[in-house]
C-alpha cells in the first residue's frame, strides 16, 4: 500500500472517529437538557398556621382530565405524601371516601352513580362531616401523556388546605411537571411522586411543630 493511501485511511478513520464524538457530545447534551420541565406556585395566609395536632383529610380530587379517576389517584398519593408531616393527624383516605358517601342527600343517593372525583366538593362542609379541623382538596387539570416530537408524561395538581371552623384557606398550591428523558421515560405516577413531593413541602410551615 502505497503512503498517499495510508494516509487516505487515517484521515478517513479520524473523520469518522470526530462523527462519532460529536454525535455522542450531541445525545448527551439532548439528555441534559430534557430535564423536566416545572411549575410551582405556593401561597399561605401569612401568620396563619394549623395548631399542632389537628386532624386534616383529603378530599378526593376534582377530576378534569379524561384520565379515569385521575382525581382519587393524586388524592391517595397525596395522603400518602401528608402521612410524614408532622404535627397533624392524618384520616385514612378509605375512611373519607365512606363517610363522605354516607353524608351523602338522599336525592343525590338516588341520582345516577358518578366517579368519587366527578365534581368538586364543598370543603368547609365536607370537613364538618368528616369531623376534622381542616381539609386539603384540590383538582387534576393534567394527568397523561403529552403528544408532540416525543411523548411525554405530564401531570398538574392544585390544591387548598381549608379550615373547617370558618372556611378560611390557610394554603394553596399549583404545580405541574412535564416527564424527562429521552433514553429512560418517566411514568406517570413517578411524575405525580414528584408533584405531590413539592406541593406538601410547601405545605409543612403552615403546620405548627412541623421542622
Amino acid at each position: 500500500m502505497s503512503e498517499a493511501m495510508r494516509r487516505r485511511g487515517g484521515s478517513m478513520r479520524g473523520k469518522e472517529a470526530r462523527a462519532c464524538a460529536a454525535l455522542l457530545a450531541a445525545g448527551l447534551l439532548l439528555a441534559g437538557c430534557s430535564v423536566g420541565r416545572i411549575n410551582s406556585r405556593d401561597f399561605a395566609q401569612p401568620g396563619t398556621v394549623l395548631p399542632a395536632g389537628s386532624t386534616v383529610a383529603v378530599l378526593p380530587f376534582e377530576n378534569l382530565t379524561n384520565h379515569p379517576n385521575a382525581g382519587q389517584i393524586a388524592a391517595d398519593i397525596v395522603s400518602t405524601e401528608l402521612y410524614g408531616v408532622g404535627g397533624i393527624r392524618t384520616v385514612e383516605a378509605g375512611r373519607v371516601r365512606s363517610r363522605l358517601s354516607a353524608g351523602k342527600p338522599a336525592a343525590d343517593a338516588a341520582g345516577a352513580d358518578a366517579p368519587p372525583d366527578a365534581a368538586p366538593l364543598d370543603a368547609q362542609a365536607a370537613g364538618r362531616t368528616l369531623g376534622v379541623d381542616a381539609v386539603l382538596a384540590g383538582s387534576v387539570s393534567e394527568y397523561g401523556y403529552q403528544h408532540g416530537l416525543r411523548e411525554e408524561p405530564v401531570v398538574g395538581l392544585n390544591a387548598r388546605l381549608v379550615r373547617t371552623s370558618d372556611g378560611a384557606v390557610l394554603w394553596t398550591s399549583s404545580q405541574s411537571e412535564a416527564g424527562r428523558g429521552y433514553f429512560s421515560r418517566d411514568s406517570v405516577n413517578n411524575v405525580a411522586q414528584r408533584v405531590v413531593t413539592r406541593m406538601i413541602d410547601s405545605l409543612r410551615p403552615v403546620v405548627a411543630g412541623t421542622p
